[in-house]
C-alpha cells in the first residue's frame, strides 16, 4: 500500500532522513520506533508533504506522492493524526466529526457516525462535549475518530500516547486493535517513542538511528531481542 525507497529529506540544507525504506501493507499496523531526533515525525511529515523529499521514492497504492501536494495525497486515502491533536476547543465531539467528514477515494462512507461511536463508545457519552472540555486522552481518541471521517486506506499516527496516563495509554492500544480488525480496516504507520505500546500492537516494526533504518522485523522479534531494543533506542523508550 505504501512504499518509501530511498527517501531523503530534511530542512534549510540540513539532512535529517537517509535513504530511508520502508513498506506498509494493506491492513497491518507498523510501527516507526525510535529516540526523539531520529527522523520519525520526519518521514510522517515527509509522506503527508509537510516537507519535501530531496530524493528518492514515495509511492501510494501504485501513485507516486513526490508530485503531488498536501490535499491530492489526503484525497488518495491518507489520513493524518499529528501529535500536537488540534482540536478545536469551541466545537463538540459531533462538530468535530461531521465538518471533518469526506467520503473515500471509492466514493463510499466506511465511517459514518453511527460506527464511530459504536467503535469508540466515549465519543457517544461526550458527543455534546466541547473540545475544551475533553481530558487529553479524550482529545486524542477524537482526533483519531476524526481522521477516520475521511474514510483513509491508510492512517499516519504520530506519537498517539505523548503526555497520556498508563490507563489512557492501554485504552488507546485497544482502540487500535479493535480497529485493526474491523472489516475493511486502514493499513496503520504509527510513530512512537513507548517501545512496549507499540510492539504490542504492531506487525512490523522499523527502527531509526539518525535519520537511517537500522532495523525491521516482525514486531514479534523485536519484542523477543532486549539486548537489540536496549542498544537501538534504550531503556527509557520501555
Amino acid at each position: 500500500m505504501l512504499e518509501l525507497t530511498d527517501v531523503c529529506a530534511g530542512y534549510d540544507g540540513v539532512p535529517v532522513l537517509r535513504k530511508v525504506s520502508l513498506r506498509v501493507d494493506e491492513g497491518s499496523v507498523t510501527a516507526l520506533l525510535g529516540r526523539n531526533g531520529m527522523g520519525k515525525t520526519t518521514t510522517i511529515r515527509t509522506i503527508v508533504g509537510l516537507v519535501k523529499a530531496d530524493s528518492g521514492s514515495i509511492r501510494f497504492g501504485g501513485t507516486e506522492l513526490d508530485p503531488l501536494p498536501i490535499h491530492r495525497r489526503a484525497r488518495l486515502g491518507i489520513g493524518y493524526v499529528p501529535e500536537t491533536r488540534q482540536v478545536f476547543p469551541s466545537l463538540t465531539v459531533s462538530e468535530h466529526l461531521r465538518i471533518a467528514a469526506r467520503k473515500g477515494s471509492d466514493g463510499k462512507d466506511a465511517w459514518p457516525l453511527e460506527r464511530l461511536f459504536d467503535v469508540f463508545p466515549m465519543l457517544a457519552r461526550r458527543a455534546k462535549a466541547r473540545g475544551n472540555q475533553l481530558s487529553g486522552g479524550e482529545q486524542q481518541i477524537l482526533v483519531i475518530a476524526r481522521a477516520l471521517t475521511t474514510n483513509p486506506t491508510l492512517l499516519l499516527l504520530d506519537e498517539p500516547t505523548e503526555g497520556l496516563s498508563p490507563l489512557i495509554v492501554e485504552e488507546i492500544g485497544e482502540m487500535i486493535t479493535r480497529l485493526s480488525h474491523a472489516p475493511d480496516p486502514p493499513a496503520v504507520l504509527l510513530v512512537e517513542q513507548n517501545l512496549r505500546f507499540a510492539l504490542s500492537i504492531a506487525d512490523t516494526a522499523y527502527i531509526l538511528v539518525k535519520g537511517e533504518v537500522a532495523f525491521q522485523g516482525s514486531a514479534c522479534d523485536l519484542g523477543a531481542d532486549t539486548d537489540l531494543q536496549h542498544s537501538l533506542i534504550g531503556l527509557g523508550a520501555a
